[in-house]
């Protein structure tokens, strides 16, 4: 038990993770393709999967409300839920719905491989929301993406325009979707109980923008209507297959979703990057496979600079985020220290919090000087968690700038 929760406890969540996500994009580019299935209505049946998300998760989180969060969501307030809600779930569902009508047009390893893009998207939107600041690491590793985007397009040999562009599109909404679902979800306080509860929140937004925007692009009462020439409701066994159609692609989506969202709220960055690599490259894998995608070797070499830039880019945020931590922890150490020193020599607590208020020793020298002239005293974590068990966590509960999660929804 003690080995599979050290290093096996995100597993059946990552592997859960790699196959629906690949399952789930080999279904959308059969239905919408245009050279497979061609279902003319890709929106219209994309907010179906968002209807059924959203009663899935509403049945499953009323049911069970205190394990899986429905009590937590009943008792927010509309302001604190639409907060959440509309922001997330217009940002989902324009990624998910411009994912999709790109995979119309253009193959599955080539959307993988603009969509990886996302961290650029990703710094930007960070910078943006002021949780992230542009230092020269991370336009080093901007421009390596670029470099690789830039070769991954010149290689395409069945390059689309529009599709190309909708991708591009959709993967700027992912990179500020990474942002703005932790910024909100993981901010929540107290946090959300599961995965089901944030998909109770997320998805009405994200079925009603896409119901509209279907109904105002698709008309699909013209193009699924009688006169239509398709046979998707000419009968009822024609009606009840484009209905198992549209239930089919929900079910994997609720599954992806579900492994997704569990390793965005639970696990750390180095299971994230690790994870989002060996999705994208199985999710190229199957496009090769299944579908017969072509790769040349502009195509292999855009495709090892752009996740180079990825990698990269994770190993770097990782890094300045184990520095602050590391930082917070030696601010904490310091503060420990400056409270049993001096708390001997003031004799209590009243005249320690008045001392440390003025910011002066009886010298005249600032408090924080003074924490300069404690390194030397030598106190055991058990002396220092004796002293001072509410510092422990509260220095390091300060903001820190979101972790991007996967590259690719």
């Amino acid at each position: 038990m003690g080995f599979y929760h050290d290093h096996c406890v995100y597993l059946p969540a990552m592997l859960g993770w790699f196959f629906f996500s690949a399952a789930i994009s080999s279904y959308n580019k059969y239905v919408f393709g245009a050279s497979h299935m061609a279902f003319p209505c890709p929106l219209l049946l994309t907010s179906i999967h968002f209807l059924v998300q959203w009663t899935v998760s509403f049945a499953v989180t009323a049911a069970y409300p205190e394990v899986l969060g429905g009590d937590q969501v009943k008792g927010m307030t509309w302001k604190k839920f639409l907060g959440v809600s509309i922001p997330c779930g217009l940002v989902t569902s324009g990624d998910v719905g411009l994912s999709n009508l790109a995979l119309v047009r253009i193959s599955i390893t080539f959307y993988t491989m603009v969509k990886a893009s996302a961290p650029i998207f990703v710094v930007a939107s960070a910078f943006v929301f002021g949780i992230e600041r542009i230092t020269v690491s991370l336009i080093v590793v901007v421009f390596i993406i670029a470099a690789g985007e830039f070769l991954t397009v010149l290689g395409e040999v069945n390059f689309d325009t529009i599709g190309f562009v909708l991708c591009l599109c959709a993967s700027v909404l992912s990179g500020m979707r990474w942002t703005i679902v932790q910024l909100k979800i993981q901010r929540l306080d107290p946090p959300l109980k599961s995965t089901l509860a944030t998909m109770r929140i997320l998805s009405p937004v994200m079925f009603i923008s896409m119901f509209l925007l279907s109904m105002v692009l698709e008309r699909p009462w013209v193009k699924l209507g009688p006169g239509s020439g398709t046979n998707y409701f000419a009968s009822v066994n024609d009606g009840l297959f484009t209905l198992s159609l549209g239930l089919g692609g929900a079910f994997l989506a609720i599954a992806m979703v579900l492994c997704e969202f569990y390793l965005i709220m639970k696990s750390n960055a180095i299971v994230l990057m690790i994870g989002g690599v060996v999705k994208e490259m199985i999710t190229i894998l199957m496009g090769v496979l299944a579908f017969g995608d072509i790769l040349n070797a502009v195509n292999i070499a855009g495709f090892c600079v752009v996740f180079l830039g990825v990698v990269t880019y994770k190993v770097t945020f990782h890094m300045n985020k184990m520095e602050r931590a590391a930082a917070a922890e030696g601010e904490r150490r310091k503060r420990v220290r400056y409270r049993q020193v001096t708390g001997e020599q003031q004799g209590n607590d009243g005249q320690l919090d008045e001392f440390r208020e003025d910011g002066e020793e009886e010298d005249g020298g600032s408090a924080m000087d003074y924490l300069e002239g404690l390194d030397d005293l030598d106190l055991t974590e058990e002396e220092e968690a004796g002293i001072v068990p509410d510092r422990q966590q509260g220095c390091m509960d300060e903001t820190e700038p979101v972790e991007p999660g996967s590259t690719i929804v």
